[in-house]
């Protein structure tokens, strides 16, 4: 019995060593706030105030910063001229995607987003060349978005300058595009079965433990009643990919090599192509996750993105007014705007770059990992670590944008009333694992934006409550519901 006791305290005093060491900062990492014994900086951030604790982290530690979870490691990243130093000119070895609840449960460690090394080179590269068959950065593909501004136009029109809530009227118009170039279709305002899709992804991506909770404490998934909302997110992600599997296998019995209609098509040619090369990449999971990638990126940046542009155009009249004299001034109303018309909309363009400042959809981009252990001034930063690009940082940097939670357009024009500073805006993150799908985003705002600025005013249900800026943060950060009228002009 003595034996076995000796035995029981000396694993004892090992595991609790152990996790003593495990929630203590090396020295040799970045500097942070001080860690607790057994919990490290469990207790120093929150999901609901994470914005603001990084904020304050990044005045008190400077621009890489750590914490220490048990779990993991988190070193944070800010300021721009940083995230461009490790980003960019250390792509090589920080462009991974570590393992994470995101990766894993809902990624599957596939497709482009989620996957790692030759496998994400290979495909993003696939990816993009297969995009531009169906007009990414062509001229048809503006056609095929401004179809879509007509019905969101009559939709809006519908309303007869009653007030409404525009994320669902968004969120179709949005995905729709989206949809026509991955598989070749588009779904009607009132498909309830689409609506729900959509609001499965909307859930997911508003759920603010998937980033940090689910992947500091995995097991918390285990916990009976779902306080979290983990199962939530599988089983919503679990929908949304029985969708998509099904049309899949609709491109496979329809498929015609000599009449390739969508991204489906294309990559079902590619493994066909591949069929008996046993190292091949190309896949039905593969392609499913790609497909599923491309849905909920092309359908929430934009959207929630023109929801921000909607709540900042109610709150700043005179921002609108001078984007509608600008419009008329150039286009008039017998058409809608058009791209060849961007360089000649510099306020315009200015004005939804405020917005993507300000608004921010995705500021903590998704974490990074690396190939191997990086020396950075003086720390180490290893190789296991989550390395967390802080995109938020920059919007609100006092140094780059002076008053920063003003909307001014005009910070994004210099004295001859010409575009500059556009690139420190960093919406669709930075270095390898940039936004592929930032052209059709930017095409989709600026369209969108103009057009509906151009067609109507954008009014406050109720002018003595004004919807706030202060939005939720998730994957994405989205303002709170609200309402407006749009009145046309």
């Amino acid at each position: 019995m003595y034996v076995f006791w000796t035995v029981f305290l000396a694993c004892l005093v090992v595991l609790l060593f152990t996790r003593w060491r495990k929630t203590t900062r090396n020295a040799t990492l970045p500097p942070g706030p001080p860690t607790v014994p057994f919990i490290g900086n469990l207790l120093s951030v929150s999901p609901g105030t994470l914005l603001e604790t990084f904020m304050e982290y990044r005045q008190k530690y400077g621009d890489v910063f750590s914490l220490i979870t048990g779990s993991r490691i988190l070193v944070v990243v800010s300021g721009h001229d940083t995230l461009r130093d490790i980003f960019i000119k250390h792509g090589d070895v920080v462009s991974e995607r570590p393992d994470t609840f995101f990766t894993r449960e809902i990624g599957k460690f596939k497709g482009v987003v989620s996957s790692s090394g030759e496998l994400w080179k290979e495909h993003r590269t696939f990816t993009l060349n297969a995009l531009r068959e169906f007009g990414f950065g062509k001229r048809s593909l503006e056609s095929r978005i401004v179809e879509e501004i007509e019905v969101f136009v009559k939709e809006i029109q519908s309303k007869d300058g009653t007030p409404f809530n525009m994320p669902d009227l968004l969120h179709v118009c949005i995905a729709n595009i989206i949809c026509s170039i991955n598989f070749g279709q588009r779904y009607d305002h009132n498909d309830k079965k689409f609506q729900s899709l959509l609001n499965q992804m909307n859930q997911n991506l508003s759920n603010e433990n998937i980033m940090f909770v689910a992947t500091i404490l995995p097991f918390f998934k285990y916990i009976p009643g779902d306080p979290f909302r983990i199962k939530e997110a599988i089983s919503n992600a679990t929908s949304l990919e029985d969708h998509l599997r099904k049309i899949i296998e609709e491109h496979e019995e329809a498929y015609d090599e000599n009449n390739l209609r969508d991204f489906v098509d294309v990559y079902l040619k590619k493994m066909k192509s591949e069929k008996g090369n046993p190292n091949t990449t190309y896949d039905e999971l593969q392609l499913l996750m790609i497909v599923n990638e491309l849905f909920i990126a092309g359908t929430e940046t934009t959207s929630t993105a023109l929801r921000w542009f909607s709540l900042f155009m109610i709150r700043n009249t005179d921002v609108q007014d001078k984007m509608r004299k600008e419009i008329n001034d150039v286009i008039g109303f017998s058409r809608f705007p058009r791209m060849e018309d961007k360089p000649n909309l510099p306020y315009c363009e200015a004005a939804i770059h405020e917005v993507l400042r300000k608004g921010t959809v995705l500021p903590i981009a998704l974490p990074h990992g690396l190939t191997d252990d990086l020396q950075y001034k003086g720390f180490t930063i290893p190789k296991d670590t989550l390395l967390i690009p802080n995109l938020h940082s920059v919007s609100f940097d006092k140094d780059i944008f002076p008053d920063p939670h003003a909307f001014h357009p005009e910070r994004f024009l210099d004295e001859k009333g010409n575009l500059h500073n556009r690139e420190k805006v960093l919406t669709f993150s930075l270095g390898r694992r940039v936004c592929l799908g930032e052209t059709l985003a930017r095409m989709e705002l600026f369209l969108f934006a103009t057009s509906m600025i151009q067609r109507f005013q954008i009014l406050p249900t109720d002018p003595d409550h004004l919807p706030s800026e202060k939005g939720h943060f998730g994957i994405t950060y989205a303002p709170k519901s609200f309402s407006l009228r749009a009145v046309s002009v």
